[in-house]
């Protein structure tokens, strides 16, 4: 590195771009607010990192104090990238970008050296900061807008269409409304058509909503709060892959060599190009298969896997869609507001990320100081004895005016069914999975691995 390497430069190299739909060029990122603390990881001679405050930066060198009081002079030759981190006096919206390209939006609360705090869904997240690969404000809407629409012009209806479909997105209804219409005048687009009777429908919906809250009655949301997205119903399905019986996936390239080139000095990697070419081509299965026995993590989330593995399809067809929202998750019983802290997600079509959140909340959820669910004693799972009639349980269901068995004797199909799918889930030792469950009340910390894969 030669010339004058300023430190402005670094940070602007080291911000991120904010997540927006596809073709959105990211909006700028808030720097008064990003550098007006001097705190900064810096990160040297490959994989180092170093956290502290900026004593002094030359052409040459920066000096950081790092928490032990003790001065690190690092020269610039040796810098890789510079993460300066937030001072954040009050809760602010942004975003944390996991090393396996896994994002979180949510309100940020403490960004340090360690960790980063933030409030998700009303759910608080502490994230190791070497998980993290960056942490960036949103500015507001409207200030991202200005900036998105003089790249995206209506007279480029692929790029225009994303700014409209961002801004439905963020509840941007009248901005929304705005754009859309000048799209459908100047293009003929049954989809954005389609988006601007939603965003007026919303729009309609916000307004009236406006009005009702100055009446005294309390507002609710039966539904809950949001499922986790398309990401993390595909990152689960990568944790429960059976090797035995796969579903299809796929790796791309340019994600096989990354993997490659990061392990590369491991013994159960070829050293030689042939072999390197050989996994780059090859069946997706056996690159997953090795990114598992190096517990590559970093890498799961860009597997993409087209299909259910069979334990899921398990889980779907014969207790999720079956019995446990059908008969546990009627508003009156575990769907609604009074459901106490086993709380089910429903919607009126049930879909994967409905079916993924119920799974997070059954596989984290602990009741009387009880798992859910008995990974090791499929049959004795709270679950599944909750479920029983009380003569046939041996630890039945709380008294509940109306309470109904969803299933049988313990020989019953559907009870059989139930313990069967458990059976089939990767048990021996359970991992846990890098995905936060959407509404327990006292979830697990995110940074919690049982181990394996």
């Amino acid at each position: 590195m030669t010339g004058m390497l300023s430190l402005a430069f670094l940070l602007s190299v080291a911000t991120p771009p904010a997540a927006l739909p596809p073709n959105a060029p990211p909006p700028p990122p808030d720097e008064t607010i990003r550098t007006s603390d001097s705190r900064i990881i810096l990160h040297f001679d490959g994989r180092q990192r170093m956290c502290g405050h900026i004593q002094q930066q030359t052409a040459d060198a920066i000096t950081l104090i790092t928490n032990d009081g003790k001065a690190h002079t690092i020269e610039t030759s040796r810098i890789v990238d510079i993460e300066p981190l937030l001072q954040l006096p009050a809760p602010a919206e942004g975003v944390v970008r996991l090393v396996d390209g896994r994002e979180f939006r949510g309100m940020l609360r403490h960004d340090d050296c360690d960790v980063v705090e933030l409030l998700m869904h009303d759910t608080p997240l502490k994230i190791e900061r070497n998980r993290v690969a960056a942490v960036w404000l949103l500015q507001p809407v409207e200030k991202r807008y200005e900036s998105l629409k003089a790249v995206m012009p209506v007279e480029r209806p692929e790029s225009h269409f994303a700014l409209c479909q961002w801004l439905v997105s963020e509840g941007a209804w009248t901005l929304a409304i705005t754009e859309l219409e000048a799209h459908t005048a100047l293009h003929r687009s049954h989809e954005a058509a389609r988006l601007l009777r939603v965003a007026r429908a919303q729009q309609a919906l916000a307004q009236s909503s406006d009005t009702d809250s100055r009446s005294p009655k309390p507002v609710s949301n039966p539904t809950g709060p949001p499922p986790v997205d398309d990401s993390a119903v595909n990152l689960i399905r990568v944790y429960e892959i059976d090797f035995d019986n796969p579903p299809p996936i796929s790796i791309d390239a340019d994600v096989r060599r990354n993997f490659l080139d990061s392990y590369g000095t491991s013994s159960l990697l070829p050293q030689d190009d042939p072999g390197r070419e050989a996994l780059i081509s090859g069946e997706a299965i056996e690159i997953l298969k090795l990114m598992f026995a190096h517990r590559a993590r970093e890498f799961y989330g860009l597997v993409k896997v087209e299909a259910e593995p069979n334990a899921l399809r398990q889980f779907r067809q014969a207790v999720h869609d079956a019995w446990l929202v059908p008969r546990c998750g009627m508003l009156a019983c575990h769907g609604g507001p009074d459901a106490g802290k086993f709380r089910l997600l429903h919607a009126a079509r049930l879909n994967d990320r409905i079916r993924t959140s119920n799974l997070l909340i059954l596989d984290e959820l602990v009741l009387d100081g009880v798992p859910m669910i008995d990974w090791r004693n499929p049959m004795q799972s709270t679950l599944i004895q909750y479920a029983l009639p009380r003569e046939h349980a041996a630890r039945s269901h709380p008294e509940v005016a109306a309470w109904k068995p969803a299933l049988g004797t313990p020989d019953s199909h559907r009870a059989r069914l139930a313990a069967k799918w458990i059976e089939s889930m990767l048990r021996d030792p359970r991992p846990e999975y890098p995905v936060q469950a959407p509404s327990l009340i006292h979830p697990k910390p995110l940074d919690t691995p049982r181990i394996p894969r």
